[in-house]
């Protein structure tokens, strides 16, 4: 009798405290994805744009740079889908100064930066002479 009461008594302790305990509503408007993917770019003052890539996912990417509002790519890379790293210098110093957009696209999504390229302006620093007499 006494362990009839208390599974009883167990019971209802058990079914209050799921009723009372929030319900977890997982949302499925936007799944969240892994990053299949990781990247860094710099332009260096000899003007070339160093990009480094490490992928998690096996799968193919496309490397594009392009002008800003412009079709047409001025340069285009195909990592393949075995490599997990890359490590691509760009060299831009033909390019024009002006805003460009450096894409990475893979199938599971895109990666987009703009790159501020300028010709780098040299500074004349005084030259000064000293005479110990």
């Amino acid at each position: 009798m006494t362990s009839l009461l208390t599974t009883a008594f167990v019971k209802s302790v058990i079914a209050l405290h799921l009723l009372a305990s929030p319900t977890t509503v997982l949302s499925t408007d936007k799944p969240a994805t892994p990053e299949s993917f990781e990247a860094s770019a710099y332009v260096n003052k000899e003007r070339k744009i160093r990009l480094s890539i490490d992928k998690s996912a096996a799968e193919a990417m496309t490397v594009n740079l392009r002008p800003v509002g412009k079709a047409a790519t001025v340069f285009t890379e195909h990592v393949g889908r075995r490599a997990t790293k890359a490590r691509l210098l760009l060299n831009v110093d033909q390019l024009p100064d002006g805003l460009y957009e450096l894409e990475l696209r893979t199938a599971s999504g895109q990666l987009t930066r703009r790159i501020d390229l300028k010709t780098p302006v040299e500074t004349v620093l005084p030259q000064r002479l000293l005479t110990i007499r």
